[in-house]
């Protein structure tokens, strides 16, 4: 069977630039070849017909002769008795090499019979011998190559966990870097699962399923090309498909195959390959411009680039052609037939293996050389990732360089790049209803929203800026997130970090340790930790409030200074000889002196000065009057304090808190006070090494179970019960203060930090999302949020009366009820004194005995009747005489 069709390429060259040349020795009119491939390795087989056709009708290898296939055989892989006849009918119409793809197992009985025959055998298919026959020559690289590759690749991208999927696991062997991975010094996990059965639901999905719930995200396909596609369709069926999962993939046909543009932007995939579709030897390899030429390209239907499996074949075609075209410029070379029962080897074997075993070329997939033990290893490998527009080269593998891996990724994209990646997409958001951030809608609204809140607002602009969609769940155990001691997390991380969804809505504190297992978007509101406390009741004014300007050990002080002044007063008079004066300063002669300061005058003096009220006491002597100005310059001091204080204690009802920051807090325990559990406040306080905190955690860890709650309406709840400051996020407490009269938040901020979206790890969405809220922030549409859900919606009432009962008011009779209280009581006691002055008089008066009842009677009806009388008889208390004589009596009535 003869064809004439198929090229080389330019970039096709030898060791030897020299041409078949007339000096040399000659080549015969016909070269031929044979071929052998499995049954259904048809791309295997055309690739091969196009080389050959490639060769003798536009190259300028043979200038004389072409190659000519004796013939193409198709047999089973599994049957080596029939692959074995085919070659011996081949080798007795007189070949010069055979060439097969992946014929594995038959190909032992194959090389075997080269071997004897001393017939070169080309090979393009892996192959686990560490030293390839004589006679044998395997242009597919091999495998200490390949597997030292995807090693690399995967130690470049820093991953600590890896599952490795195979079809075959003796495909194993081919990875045997891999495999070392888990006892390097990084300490990988590796997990090796392989698919059972043909691709399926029943065979491939349950597998996947347990990956998938494993939790790996890191995967190595070893899966060939054409399963590749429903490989990934069983993993979207799973969950396996989505952003936070990474694929690399041993087949050397990423850009050959036709992805679902559902995996473009959903999924992260890496491969290796020889060429890109866009490489100059690949256009040659397609350039046909022979009008003779009408062999069709090796191409599959729907893929796009030439097959790996394909070049290779179309190499080793290539590569013979060139190695013989230098051979026979010193070497005889003829083909004769052989038989396989005569076991006569061809003479030219020997020398033509040995020289195709030194010679190098270069072909479509790269240098074609091989090493000492017969083996390609000198290989070169484009780094490429799945984009939208097919794949994009972002790297090379070289085994002969010293770094080998050499990586050109462009991880900072713009914002419309990264904006492309979010669109159409629908995100799983998780989330936990928490006001003002997500709250479930009220029933009596039109809209077919189920949530409402602050965090929503920001979402539902977000989803419209980037034109993607939502779907909103909240969490099962309604918690943000904690790590327990198996270092699992809960809530909303733990859904995060389980890649069960791709938002987290809600108020999330961003903290070091949270960090560590999600990543999170730029912060949307700055915050702290501050201290909610029931806010305490205004004291009712005080019957005798008015004694509260002073303290009562100022009063104390005032008193006894009063005594102690008086009797100072008192006996420095009676010492100074200019306070004794004469009583009758009309008589010259004199023989007793008075003093006005008794020490019940003294008590009057001084108390008179405090009311601020005159008296007919005056001192004469400079001792006297230096106490007097003494005291009046105390009292006017004294008096002017009082009554500066008084005004505002009158006036403004004062609370009294007993607690001012957190060191108070800390420093006593008859409050109790507290953190939600599995928050960020909790993990603040864990932390922190502020001697403070300290004490108030380790105080919070004794109390466990009384001092913490397991969300922030139950610790409202228990402030709003009292005797509990609940330690919070002062956004929370801020929104709940404004809707609480009864609710206040105590000293400032115990730290700064800032609440964000969380996403997992790495994904694609958190970059586009931070820089679409940093817009909603230069915009102000995030503080108009804010105003919507804090204050436009609060009760302002609040404030308004706390400022006005902080203002001077009008006063009422609680107020200053107390003076009237003393008033009547004074007058109470004054009248009593009077009648205990009465009843002594009387009863000291000369005379007989006089009834004390009717004589006040008498004194009664005197006072009611003679109210304008202001003098009166001096009497001895006889019941019948007048008070008043008729001289007096008349005087009165003319007055009037």
């Amino acid at each position: 069977m003869s064809l004439t069709i198929t090229s080389s390429h330019c970039n096709c060259k030898d060791s030897s630039t020299k041409a078949w040349t007339s000096y040399g020795f000659e080549l015969p009119t016909e070269i031929r070849i044979g071929a052998i491939f499995g049954l259904g390795d048809t791309l295997s087989r055309q690739a091969f017909e196009y080389a050959v056709a490639k060769i003798n009708t536009q190259s300028q290898i043979f200038a004389h002769s072409r190659l000519v296939v004796v013939n193409i055989d198709m047999v089973d892989i599994h049957d080596s008795f029939s692959a074995y006849k085919m070659v011996c009918a081949q080798l007795q119409k007189g070949i010069a090499a055979i060439f097969t793809g992946r014929l594995s197992p038959a190909i032992e009985f194959i090389s075997s019979l080269t071997r004897q025959l001393h017939i070169p055998l080309f090979l393009s298919s892996p192959d686990s011998q560490t030293k390839v026959e004589y006679y044998t020559m395997n242009v597919y690289p091999h495998y200490t190559a390949t597997s030292q590759a995807y090693s690399d690749l995967i130690k470049f991208q820093e991953w600590d966990e890896l599952a490795i999927i195979t079809e075959h696991a003796e495909n194993l062997l081919y990875l045997q870097d891999l495999l070392k991975l888990s006892s390097d010094s990084n300490q990988m996990k590796v997990t090796v699962r392989q698919l059972r059965g043909r691709p399926g639901v029943d065979n491939w999905v349950p597998l996947l399923k347990q990956l998938q719930e494993t939790g790996i995200s890191k995967f190595l396909i070893d899966v060939s090309t054409d399963n590749l596609d429903d490989f990934f369709k069983h993993a979207k069926i799973v969950g396996l498909v989505g952003p936070y999962y990474d694929f690399v993939l041993t087949s050397l046909d990423i850009s050959a195959v036709k992805w679902s543009k559902i995996l473009y932007t959903l999924v992260n995939i890496t491969g290796l390959q020889f060429f890109g579709r866009e490489d100059p030897a690949v256009d040659e390899f397609f350039d046909s411009n022979d009008n003779h030429f009408n062999i069709n390209a090796p191409l599959l239907a729907n893929e796009r680039s030439l097959r790996a499996s394909a070049a290779l074949i179309y190499d080793s075609v290539y590569f013979f052609a060139r190695a013989l075209g230098s051979f026979v410029e010193q070497h005889p070379f003829n083909i004769t037939p052989l038989t396989c029962d005569a076991q006569k080897p061809w003479r030219h074997g020997a020398a033509f293996s040995l020289f195709l075993k030194k010679f190098e070329a270069n072909g479509i997939t790269g240098a074609i050389k091989f090493d000492e033990n017969g083996l390609r290893t000198d290989v070169s490998f484009e780094v490429v990732d799945l984009a939208a527009n097919g794949v994009s080269k972002n790297g090379k593998w070289s085994a002969n360089t010293p770094e080998r891996l050499e990586i050109r990724r462009n991880f900072t994209k713009d914002y419309e790049t990264r904006k492309q990646e979010i669109q159409n997409q629908t995100l799983k958001v998780t989330t936990v209803i928490e006001p003002p951030y997500v709250m479930l809608a009220p029933n009596d609204t039109n809209s077919t929203q189920k949530f409402v809140g602050f965090c929503i607002d920001i979402l539902l602009d977000l989803s419209t800026r980037l034109n993607f969609s939502f779907e909103i769940e909240i969490v099962k155990d309604k918690t943000f997130g904690k790590k327990n001691e198996q270092g699992e997390w809960n809530g909303i991380i733990g859904e995060l970090v389980n890649r069960r969804a791709d938002l987290g809505l809600a108020g999330l504190t961003i903290t070091y340790q949270r960090e560590q297992a999600i990543d999170f978007t730029k912060p949307f509101l700055t915050l702290g930790i501050n201290i909610l406390f029931k806010k305490a009741k205004r004291e009712k004014p005080k019957l005798f409030g008015f004694f509260q300007p002073l303290s009562l050990a100022v009063w104390l002080y005032m008193i006894a200074a009063y005594f102690a002044v008086s009797f100072a007063l008192y006996l420095v008079a009676r010492l100074s000889p200019y306070e004794w004066r004469n009583p009758h300063p009309c008589k010259r002669t004199h023989e007793e002196l008075e003093n006005q300061f008794t020490f019940f005058n003294s008590l009057w003096f001084l108390i008179g000065n405090i009311m601020q009220q005159g008296t007919d006491l005056n001192p004469t002597a400079p001792s006297t009057r230096m106490i007097s100005c003494l005291w009046a310059f105390f009292t006017l001091i004294l008096v002017s304090s009082y009554t500066a204080n008084l005004a505002a204690f009158l006036t403004v009802q004062r609370m009294q808190t007993p607690i001012e920051n957190a060191e108070d807090l800390a420093s006593q325990t008859k409050i109790v006070y507290g953190v939600q559990r599995g928050g960020s406040t909790e993990n603040f306080f864990r932390e922190s090494k502020i001697p403070t905190y300290e004490r108030m955690w380790n105080y919070i860890l004794v109390n466990h179970a009384t001092a913490t709650v397991a969300s922030s309406t139950e610790g409202i709840n228990r402030v709003l019960a009292g005797n509990y400051a609940f330690l919070m996020e002062s956004t929370t407490s801020e929104y709940n203060i404004m809707r609480n009269c009864d609710l206040t938040s105590i000293g400032g901020l115990l730290d700064s930090k800032g609440y964000g979206f969380g996403v997992p790890q790495n994904s694609p969405y958190r970059d586009i999302l931070s820089d679409t809220i940093l817009k909603l922030q230069d915009e102000g549409v995030i503080q108009k949020y804010y105003n919507k859900w804090w204050k436009e919606a609060a009760n302002l009432k609040c404030d308004q009366e706390d400022k006005r009962k902080d203002t001077a008011a009008e006063l009422g009779f609680a107020n200053i009820g107390g003076i009237f209280v003393m008033l009547a009581v004074g007058l109470l006691v004054s009248m009593a004194v009077a009648a205990i002055e009465f009843s002594i008089k009387i009863r000291n008066r000369k005379g007989g005995q006089i009834s004390i009842r009717e004589e006040m009677q008498r004194y009664f009806r005197f006072a009611i009747f003679n109210v304008s009388a202001s003098k009166r008889r001096a009497s001895i208390f006889i019941r019948d005489v007048p008070l008043l004589d008729e001289h007096h009596q008349e005087a009165e009535h003319i007055k009037h």
